[in-house]
């Protein structure tokens, strides 16, 4: 709630990370849009306000967008009646690749068996800000939705041409069209077999009430489970490429610590890939241990200012509390307040002091990335709750357009307000760079 103006804010990551630049930016060279559908039908939604739909964003200019400004969402029907649904939405173990399968099923009358999510790869995907902030049942579960339902008005439209009929006659189920009273019937797939159709999403659409749910908001097995659950699911540092190679990155001795020199002649006469821009040092190696021993057989020298330790960070945290900064990224400046004058204006005081350690955000996983390079094209896998922000992260870093990166993010184990920015993504697109070869690197919990 922001206290000032009286209205609840939403819940988002620490607005820093959404216009951070690129954690690092190296020296390099500057060196069609994907869509290769088959026939089948394609539903695209048209809307004015599509900043707020893809997330808790605003009016915010959106960053490299890969589709026109007014594209939010769209399906695709194959003509093998396979549904394919796009959304930059990622899944970190909240289960919406399954609540927004079923959210289509419900509208489109299809299985649920039978509709495949696409989700967090930049390339096929309509832009989002991101994953975050339980924002993604009451928009992208509408939205979903609303494409699903004018898919299913254009194809109930389709088979009353084909009888000439009127299409208040015809109903959808179970993938087919069907006569009301009759005993004709077509699915979906050869109504749209040899065509390639789009349809904008109309103002008003009437969707299914919830009352009259089958498929959306009931108990579903989860979507892929029996891979999670046998191990057969690749998570972010689960992926491999052949002649991969493990990358390892020298850490600074401290925040914001500048690089001033290094010995790397060990790490080198041990027949892996050095790389040093900057304030970057890396290595690549044929496995991880190797890449291990290597990164170790460095000397890095850095210069840092000083900095709190364990001991004063209590001390350091009261004196240094957010006091009018714009906390909310809405323009609007109000004093988050300061504990010593609360307690001066308070009518009745306790006091007592408890401390306990300090904790800090750990996702269940490691942060990890695998890059390759095609010439001057990127792709990276790895694990974040913002794709997008990450391909701007990682066209800033090496200088190239957003066109020329491509991120794809497999569902990973956890996230929840942790993996925003790209540092794992362009450490491994770096080292992948120097070494020609696709490049993994993991992070530790250390």
């Amino acid at each position: 709630m922001n206290p000032k103006l009286g209205v609840e804010v939403p819940i988002e990551p620490e607005r820093y990370e959404l216009r951070a630049a690129a954690p690092y930016c190296f020296d390099l060279d500057r060196r069609e849009f994907f869509k290769f559908l088959g026939a089948g039908l394609v539903v695209v939604s048209v809307l004015k306000t599509a900043a707020v739909a893809q997330e808790s964003g605003g009016n915010r200019q959106r960053r490299g967008e890969s589709l026109p400004n007014d594209i939010d969402a769209w399906l695709h029907i194959g003509d093998n009646g396979k549904v394919t649904v796009y959304t930059g939405k990622v899944e970190v173990g909240q289960n919406i690749r399954t609540s927004l399968s079923q959210a289509v099923s419900e509208e489109l009358h299809v299985p649920v068996e039978s509709i495949e999510m696409v989700m967090g790869d930049t390339q096929l995907t309509p832009f989002d800000m991101g994953t975050f902030g339980s924002r993604t049942t009451p928009t992208m579960n509408l939205q979903l939705r609303k494409v699903a339902s004018a898919a299913r008005d254009v194809l109930i439209g389709l088979a009353a041409k084909q009888w000439n009929t009127n299409p208040q006659e015809l109903i959808a189920i179970d993938g087919k069209v069907k006569e009301h009273a009759g005993e004709r019937s077509i699915e979906y797939a050869a109504l749209i077999k040899g065509q390639q159709l789009t349809q904008a999403l109309p103002a008003e659409d009437p969707l299914i009430p919830a009352s009259e749910w089958k498929v959306a908001g009931r108990p579903a097995a989860k979507v892929d489970g029996i891979d999670f659950v046998t191990g057969r699911h690749l998570y972010p540092s689960d992926q491999k490429l052949p002649g991969m190679l493990y990358g390892k990155v020298v850490r600074p001795s401290a925040f914001e610590a500048t690089l001033v020199s290094v010995d790397t002649q060990k790490a080198e006469q041990m027949g892996v890939t050095v790389v040093r821009d900057g304030n970057f040092v890396g290595v690549a190696a044929l496995n991880s241990q190797l890449a291990s021993s290597a990164a170790a057989a460095i000397h890095a020298e850095w210069k840092a200012e000083p900095q709190p330790s364990n001991k004063d960070l209590f001390d350091y945290l009261r004196k240094n509390v957010m006091e009018g900064k714009d906390v909310t990224g809405d323009g609007d400046r109000f004093d988050t307040g300061s504990v010593d004058e609360a307690m001066k204006s308070a009518d009745h005081r306790l006091q007592q002091t408890y401390t306990v350690q300090y904790i800090a955000h750990v996702p269940l996983e490691p942060r990890a990335a695998l890059a390759k390079w095609d010439g001057d094209r990127l792709t990276v896998w790895t694990g974040t709750q913002r794709p997008f922000g990450v391909r701007g992260q990682l066209a800033e870093a090496f200088h190239i357009p957003e066109e020329n990166v491509r991120v794809l993010m497999p569902d990973m184990g956890s996230g929840y307000g942790g993996k925003h920015t790209g540092e794992t993504a362009i450490e491994a697109a770096r080292l992948a760079r120097a070494a020609k070869r696709p490049v993994k690197v993991v992070w530790t919990r250390m």
